[in-house]
């Protein structure tokens, strides 16, 4: 198993188990915050927190893709688990959740898709993928935090937090950053997905998010069959780790109903 991950019992018997996929070029540890405040209003879920190839303690792979760690996620999951689970991803991580429904509907309860979008790459939004990756090859995850920080935090993001989310940046490994991008690049489209996904969907945006903007978002949820939209007022793009005790609150009241 390529994949790391990091499966959290709860205290009791476990009515939910929650896959968490993070955002790039971030790692499992991202969650961290939003897991504490969901167990202190929850104890049936439990979480298996995933780190991407390179990213966390998982192994580097140079050549990965969204299409291919699906089998790699169930594997992972039936270690722990026979049950349906709830799959939970933000940005990158929900373009994961949508290739795990796409390969295996039947084992999924419900998605949490935060900060993302069903949408491919355009030709220019892939220029700028590899204008990035040739970036980081020369200067690292420096070409990351320049491109990235500042569309993670908002004057009023906790500085703790602020500092958290810069230092992940600096600790990615390029060469995770680099494939990353590439994977991303070459993701599948999602929106014919949409009308296809039966299960509960819980949608969350942040009202600051200039990435995946919530008008977009709203869009998305409107394309799915049963879905929750839920709009953080004040936060960017990495609403779990900026704002950890509303997204706990919004997941954990998503979950009374699936």
């Amino acid at each position: 198993m390529l994949l790391n991950t990091r499966f959290l019992p709860c205290a009791s018997s476990a009515e939910h188990l929650v896959v968490l996929l993070h955002a790039f070029p971030l790692s499992g540890t991202m969650w961290m915050r939003m897991v504490s405040h969901l167990e202190s209003l929850r104890d049936d879920t439990a979480f298996l927190i995933v780190d991407f190839p390179g990213f966390g303690e998982s192994q580097i792979r140079n050549n990965w893709s969204l299409a291919a760690l699906p089998l790699e996620l169930r594997a992972a999951i039936e270690e722990h688990s026979r049950k349906k689970v709830t799959v939970a991803g933000l940005s990158l991580g929900g373009y994961q959740a949508f290739e795990f429904y796409r390969m295996n509907p039947g084992l999924v309860r419900a998605l949490a898709l935060s900060n993302t979008k069903a949408e491919a790459d355009t030709k220019v939004e892939k220029e700028d993928r590899m204008s990035f990756a040739q970036d980081t090859n020369e200067r690292g995850s420096e070409a990351a935090i320049d491109r990235l920080y500042s569309k993670f935090v908002t004057e009023n993001t906790d500085p703790e937090i602020a500092i958290d989310i810069r230092s992940w940046i600096s600790e990615a490994k390029p060469e995770a950053i680099v494939a990353a991008l590439h994977a991303m690049a070459a993701r599948h489209d999602s929106n014919d997905l949409l009308p296809l996904v039966t299960v509960p969907s819980l949608v969350i945006a942040g009202s600051r998010d200039t990435i995946a903007r919530p008008e977009v978002m709203r869009t998305m949820a409107s394309k799915l069959e049963d879905s929750t939209f839920v709009e953080i007022k004040g936060a960017a793009h990495l609403t779990a780790v900026e704002r950890p005790e509303e997204w706990a609150e919004a997941l954990a009241s998503f979950l009374d109903r699936v």
